[in-house]
């Protein structure tokens, strides 16, 4: 599955946003190096006792070296209420906080240009030319020299720093399962914002002619995958694949032959019905899905 800029189809209203005063409000609390401090104080806080998460006032500002007690409570101000809240034994992080630290300790907004490529053991399914991986800025992909992408998710640059690019690897391929498991479920992986989910002709070269799309009506991000993809966490899919030795945990996408193949028929324009035939030694499995990639039905026969 890939996470593309272009626009896609979808039903519906867009999703309010946040007042955009209000998003302004936030960014400006967080454009303070003595701010970012305290967030992060208070997660080394969680981090040595995860049970006892709570910094008293005197605790937070000796952690991040104010002296000023007036000064300090201004900062801390700032943050009240959208990052931080004060609770009887003090002060821990909000969700929002949580997400904004988890964002700065992943890498997300550091600047990093380095871009570094590896060639892969596999080939490419679409035209067996090698494959090769590329970990750019957050952004992991694998691909061949003629351009055919077969596998492109966000990997946090903190998470890459310390692996090798077989373990980038690993973890790409269960960060896509993951996304994939949202956005079929209706729910987009960047935002939790609702999706719309649409299976369209495929328009490319490649051996598939239906791809499953998905655009968030709050964020607007866009993804495009196979029609197989839809799938991969249906228990019907799953069981099927551990009935005949399949482990589809520890698979990559493009090795799975219903991502890269030609599995999925239209079998009925009105209403629109789609079938994806997965087969394995003497025995298949077909789902039927409708136009927006929910699978209505299953079913297994022996040739």
């Amino acid at each position: 599955m890939t996470d593309e800029s272009t626009v896609g189809g979808r039903e519906g209203a867009t999703e309010p946003v946040e007042d955009t005063a209000a998003v302004s409000d936030a960014f400006a609390a967080l454009g303070d190096e003595t701010r970012v401090a305290i967030l992060e104080a208070l997660v080394e806080a969680r981090r040595g006792n995860p049970e006892d998460r709570a910094l008293t006032f005197s605790d937070l500002r000796t952690r991040t070296g104010i002296d000023d007690s007036g000064r300090f409570n201004s900062h801390l101000g700032k943050l009240r209420g959208r990052f931080v809240e004060e609770i009887d034994e003090g002060y821990v992080l909000t969700y929002a906080g949580r997400e904004v630290v988890g964002a700065i300790l992943a890498g997300t907004y550091d600047a990093d240009d380095d871009s570094e490529s590896e060639p892969l053991d596999d080939t490419c399914p679409f035209c067996d030319e090698p494959l090769s991986a590329s970990f750019d800025a957050g952004e992991f992909a694998v691909d061949c020299g003629n351009d055919h992408t077969v596998m492109r998710t966000s990997v946090a640059p903190s998470a890459a720093a310390d692996r090798s690019v077989d373990d980038i690897l690993s973890l790409a391929a269960r960060q896509a399962y993951t996304m994939i498991e949202r956005v079929t479920g209706g729910v987009c992986p960047n935002c939790s914002g609702r999706v719309d989910r649409e299976v369209v002709p495929a328009e490319t070269d490649l051996s598939i002619d239906y791809v499953f799309t998905t655009t968030c009506r709050r964020c607007g991000a866009f993804t495009r995958s196979s029609v197989g993809a839809v799938v991969l966490r249906h228990p019907a899919f799953v069981g099927f694949c551990h009935d005949h030795g399949i482990d589809v945990v520890d698979r990559l996408p493009w090795t799975l032959p219903l991502l890269t193949d030609d599995a999925t028929t239209r079998t009925s324009e009105d209403p629109p019905r789609y079938r994806v035939r997965v087969e394995a030694d003497d025995e298949r499995l077909d789902i039927t899905l409708d136009e927006r990639g929910v699978v209505l039905a299953t079913e297994r026969t022996t040739s």
